[in-house]
């Protein structure tokens, strides 16, 4: 047997020693995942002294130079790794990339080699797809971070070592071979994504505008590019961001929610009675609450809440309002005098919005319209307004907030042709604009990294695309209307909205059609 076949065994032994381990370390992490968090016992019975023994009696083989019978029983001993393997899977589909995630924050020390193995045991098993893409997203954020104490938030590590680490792991997967340039605009594209997330300011917006469940389509529409070590290094980095920023924005959400739901749950009882016989839809949404609410207080209880779930929550703590607002009236007022005040203000912005523009498309955005304006005093002139934070992040005009505050009854029309029709309009094409923007800039990051556009977020963009031109005929019959050219300050305001919308619809447009849709 020549030198080069010698080799060769030598390299098949340690792969099978290496994949032994890494089926041991998981069978280790699985006891631990079944027992302290799914409370079940172990799927299945495998006796890994025997295989064990197998293997260490093919290396005495091995070393005493009897290739022939060493290949052998190498064959054999990885055969054996097979069937432990199938049967390994099949209880890590029983394991959520959540239970990942709560049994490695509850280990009180932080060992980075059974990370490893893990992840090498997804790598040697091939399961790299599905529900295993997200686990093995937590687990390379989990060797990719660290916690700095000071300033109470996480850092990725960017250095050499840590990329050495993760070409040594994915170097157990089949050669993953990309132009240089299309690695460099994928990790534009996920350096885009994190910029996105980073930018919310409010618990809803992670919901809202998908900005995580696009950030995981994402990744997950990589395909094997997800393990190329340089895209690896910038999707840890987004975890990282996004992990800050999830955790920012519940330590600033949790004190409120919590103390809203005690509220609501400690009037349930007084709703029901006093308007559950008139508002059956009210007593559906407070069971709705109750059971939002026992789900909230068992994650929390085990840190395992997620965005979605708090969304829920507050959004039937905002239904339950917003039906008590419709519902009150005469003899109701007084059952109700124990709620507090507080409490109807988000239902009221919600039925003010519904009853002036419906429930279409913008409805969402121009809630978030309202939500910026409503925190100014009426008294505060709107060109001030509009250099608010949250209301210069929208790129609101100042006559677009006055729209607003005249549509509600805040400010007076300032002439004759200053009047409702008018104002919608503003208020419409200023809600679209938001729209478009989010949609725009998550098509571009979709097809600049050759990932095809989910058909949801494609049917959206298509809607408002024909919103756009909706609107642009309303901008044009309002220009044509000899009245409004008596009043050159209205004349200004209908030419810079309606320019300002088509360079959005514009800039939508060519996005979705460079995609060939």
């Amino acid at each position: 047997m020549s030198v080069a076949e010698i080799g060769l065994l030598h390299g098949r032994y340690a792969r099978l020693s290496d994949r032994f381990k890494s089926m041991w370390t998981y069978h280790q992490f699985a006891s631990g995942v079944f027992k302290s968090v799914l409370a079940t016992p172990l799927p299945y019975r495998i006796d890994f002294q025997n295989t064990f023994d197998r293997i260490k009696a093919a290396s005495a083989n091995l070393n005493a130079g009897q290739m022939q019978e060493a290949g052998a029983a190498l064959g054999l001993c990885e055969l054996a790794l097979d069937r432990i393997a199938t049967q390994l899977l099949r209880a890590d589909d029983q394991v959520s990339a959540s239970s990942v995630r709560r049994f490695f924050e509850k280990l009180k020390e932080h060992d980075e080699n059974i990370v490893q193995f893990v992840i090498k045991f997804y790598f040697y098993c091939e399961a790299v797809e599905g529900d295993r893409r997200d686990k093995l997203d937590y687990l390379f954020t989990r060797i990719g971070e660290d916690f700095v104490a000071d300033r109470a938030q996480y850092s990725s590590r960017s250095s050499l070592e840590f990329r050495e680490r993760l070409i040594g792991l994915v170097s157990l997967l089949r050669q993953i071979e990309a132009p240089h340039e299309e690695v460099v605009r994928l990790i534009r594209a996920i350096r885009s994504i994190r910029d996105d997330i980073q930018s919310a300011e409010a618990f809803e917006e992670l919901t809202e505008r998908n900005l995580l469940k696009n950030a995981r389509l994402f990744k997950h529409r990589l395909g094997h590019l997800y393990f190329h070590p340089d895209i690896l290094m910038a999707i840890v980095e987004l975890n990282v961001a996004t992990k800050n920023k999830f955790l920012k924005l519940y330590n600033e959400e949790e004190h409120r929610i919590v103390e809203d739901a005690q509220k609501l749950v400690e009037h349930g009882s007084a709703i029901e009675r006093n308007f559950g016989d008139t508002n059956p839809e009210l007593l559906e949404e407070i069971s709705r609450f109750r059971e939002f609410k026992q789900r909230f207080d068992v994650s929390r209880a085990a840190s395992n809440v997620k965005h979605d779930l708090i969304t829920h929550l507050k959004q039937s703590m905002s239904n339950i309002l917003a039906q008590l607002d419709r519902g009150l009236g005469g003899d109701d007022m007084e059952a109700s005098a124990d709620l507090p005040a507080s409490f109807f203000s988000d239902a009221e912005r919600v039925e003010n919005i519904a009853g002036r523009f419906g429930n279409d498309i913008l409805h969402r955005f121009l809630m978030r319209v309202a939500t910026a304006i409503d925190v100014a005093d009426p008294s505060v002139m709107p060109e001030e307004v509009a250099e608010f934070p949250n209301v210069k992040e929208l790129r609101l005009e100042p006559w677009e907030i006055a729209a607003y505050q005249k549509l509600f009854e805040r400010r007076a029309a300032e002439a004759e042709e200053d009047n409702e029709e008018l104002w919608v309009l503003y208020l419409r094409a200023a809600a679209l604009r938001i729209k478009v923007d989010e949609e725009a800039t998550m098509l571009a990051a979709s097809t600049g990294a050759g990932v095809t556009p989910e058909s949801e977020l494609l049917g959206a963009a298509k809607l408002s695309l024909d919103c756009g031109k909706e609107l642009d005929e309303q901008f044009n019959d309002f220009l044509h209307e000899a009245v409004y050219y008596s009043n050159p300050k209205i004349l200004h305001q209908l030419y810079r909205s309606r320019f300002r919308l088509l360079r959005g619809f514009s800039g939508l447009w060519l996005i979705y059609d460079r995609g060939g849709m």
